[in-house]
């Protein structure tokens, strides 16, 4: 997976294959998913409305572009080290 942008704890940024997407966790363990894609951009002046998922499992079967983010998030949580 290629450009993967860590915005915060909870939020990823990615582009590929012509799409821009948001991954966001929510405080209820629930994700939502922003995605600007062509579609977006000629119809609906580039504003996309978040979709809900209830694992990143769901988010990854929804989106064939995704496939694998779950492993990734899982390594960058288990890289996190505190500093004191």
């Amino acid at each position: 997976m290629k450009n993967l942008d860590v915005i915060s704890e909870n939020k990823f940024k990615l582009s590929a294959r012509g799409c821009h997407f948001t991954i966001e966790r929510q405080c209820n363990g629930k994700w939502s998913v922003i995605v600007i894609n062509a579609s977006v951009r000629a119809y609906s002046n580039g504003i996309a409305f978040p979709v809900e998922y209830d694992s990143l499992d769901d988010v990854e079967k929804r989106y064939k572009s995704l496939k694998g983010i779950s492993s990734i998030l899982k390594d960058l949580d288990s890289s996190k080290q505190v500093i004191h």
